[in-house]
């Protein structure tokens, strides 16, 4: 069971261990000009006249005395290079020891009797850094003009964590989950933490009484507190499995969305950010007390414009399409949620060129080019409707999932097809006034409404049909790719009688679109060449090409 406890009592459970699959010491890395040890040390001396501290958990397994360490490998050499520097030797000895790097356990262990002299010239990556950062907790030290004695008392009794021990059969694969995207969050995390400190900021000045001062102090914790849960609770609904797969975070930090789109519309240069870093989102918006104060509110509001435009299933839907197909997310967002930009689009409007692949600028700007056809100059013509146009002409071929012989086909195709096949689903939804569900991006099937295994049984030879087949646009509908296996190769009174067979677990049954299909009595060559051109011709007007 987790307990919190204070440095002082951490350093006493045992032998700390660095477990083989621990990477090396890298706080001392610098980024940017800066680095997470710099960050931890100036978050300590800033926090110094609180009565407590959090620091971020740690993960452990107990085991005959020795503290394996699972997640806080970073944090606890720190604290023991930090102690070693303030000469609080008697908490460190025999204290650290690094599983098959031995140069490294050596060094470190050597360092409590002042004999590194053997080691110094040892050239490995851990000693480097670990060198580095003694230099840099000096000089943080000295320019803060720190009392030593004061802020060794301070770190041990009043510096607390949270003490998380786990079974050892679980250590890997939590260590896997805990550290996987630890490099990817960092700038975030760092965020987060300057965010608090320089929020709840408040001067305490010395002519005040001792009362007083802990009035502050606890006036302090408490705000500290509120936007700590504040931040919280924005990340909890960022991690939410539905709302991940819907703004395709992917390897991102959760709320990088959030972060980088803030900080394009309030961003005060005429630069463009083009990655969201700790020292660039520090310089513009935490630079102070009451900057941080400011923009955490700025971020607050923003959260629940990007909470309102979820939730409601009109931008839900367009939005989400935005997500899924446009060539720069950053740029769509920060022109939908930046109030002083003039939009002239709606959601719908960028989000039908966006899914025909045209680009951020093409869409917002009515961008034209001269078109010569014939020898005769045509009348320009937007480009976006272009790629319109072309996207409509390669589902309205013959065939669109593949040829005959099943030879190499252009993905191209099927892609398209499956878009405006997305596009038909989406629209019935947002009639109904009801949010898609857009995890089928990742998990699709375009399934063959008459199984092309009984392509032999269909005439396409009389010249009415003789733009269709098996495999055109006409015969085909959107389903969840875990649905395809229901399905096969039955005919279609059978994959009907499936589909709407209400006993059966079938997610593809909300797929309004594909409803309408199997809404048919029968399903011949006629069916197939009629909804073919039922779909280009409702693409067509929705394009407005006609």
């Amino acid at each position: 069971m987790s307990e919190k406890i204070n440095i002082e009592t951490y350093f006493k459970k045992g032998l700390f261990v660095i477990p083989e699959y621990q990477r090396g010491y890298k706080w001392s890395v610098e980024t940017n000009n800066t680095s997470s040890l710099e960050f931890f040390i100036d978050s300590l001396i800033n926090a110094s006249n609180l009565k407590e501290y959090f620091i971020e958990a740690v993960t452990v397994v107990e085991e005959n005395g020795n503290i394996i360490l699972v997640d806080g490998q970073q944090r606890t050499t720190s604290l023991y290079l930090l102690f070693a520097v303030l000469e609080e030797f008697e908490l460190i000895t025999n204290k650290l020891k690094y599983d098959i790097r031995e140069d490294s356990h050596k060094w470190l262990n050597n360092l409590i009797i002042h004999n590194n002299e053997e080691f110094q010239n040892i050239d490995t990556q851990d000693i480097f850094y670990f060198n580095k950062a003694l230099e840099l907790i000096k000089v943080k030290l000295k320019e803060n003009n720190t009392d030593k004695q004061e802020f060794l008392k301070f770190v041990k009794q009043h510096v607390f964590l949270l003490y998380n021990p786990i079974p050892k059969e679980k250590a890997i694969n939590t260590f896997i989950s805990l550290n996987g995207l630890k490099a990817l969050m960092r700038d975030e995390e760092l965020i987060k933490s300057e965010l608090l400190i320089k929020s709840s900021r408040i001067e305490i000045q010395t002519q005040l009484s001792t009362e007083e001062q802990l009035g502050l102090e606890w006036k302090i914790n408490e705000d500290r507190g509120t936007l700590a849960r504040n931040w919280d609770k924005w990340l909890y609904w960022w991690n939410r499995s539905d709302v991940k797969t819907y703004f395709n975070t992917g390897n991102r930090h959760p709320m990088y969305y959030l972060l980088i789109t803030y900080a394009k519309i309030n961003y005060n240069t005429k630069e463009t950010i083009k990655d969201l870093t700790f020292d660039s989102f520090k310089h513009q918006f935490i630079s102070n007390s009451l900057d941080a104060k400011k923009h955490f509110d700025g971020l607050r509001k923003l959260q629940k414009t990007f909470e309102d435009l979820y939730h409601n299933f009109e931008s839900h839907n367009f939005l989400g399409i935005i997500l899924k197909t446009s060539n720069s997310k950053e740029d769509a967002l920060h022109y939908f949620l930046n109030p002083s930009i003039d939009k002239k689009l709606s959601l719908e409007d960028y989000a039908k060129w966006s899914l025909v692949r045209a680009t951020h600028l093409e869409i917002i700007n009515n961008n034209t080019e001269k078109i010569e056809n014939s020898n005769r100059l045509e009348e320009m013509i937007a480009i976006k409707k272009i790629k319109a146009q072309e996207s409509i002409n390669l589902i309205d071929e013959k065939y669109v999932y593949s040829t005959p012989d099943n030879e190499a086909f252009n993905d191209n195709r099927k892609e398209i097809a499956f878009r405006f096949l997305l596009l038909m689903n989406i629209l019935e939804d947002t009639k109904l006034k009801r949010k898609f569900d857009f995890s089928i991006w990742n998990n699709r099937s375009l399934e063959h409404i008459y199984p092309k295994s009984k392509a032999s049984d269909l005439n396409f030879e009389q010249e009415a049909y003789n733009q269709a087949s098996i495999h055109c646009i006409g015969n085909l509908v959107l389903l969840y790719g875990d649905d395809n296996s229901s399905f096969g190769p039955k005919t279609f009174l059978e994959k009907k009688m499936s589909y709407f067979n209400t006993s059966e677990k079938f997610k593809s049954r909300h797929l309004l679109h594909t409803v309408s299909v199997f809404a048919n009595s029968q399903w011949t060559e006629n069916n197939i060449t009629e909804n073919k051109q039922s779909i280009i011709k409702q693409l067509n007007n929705y394009y407005e090409l006609n």
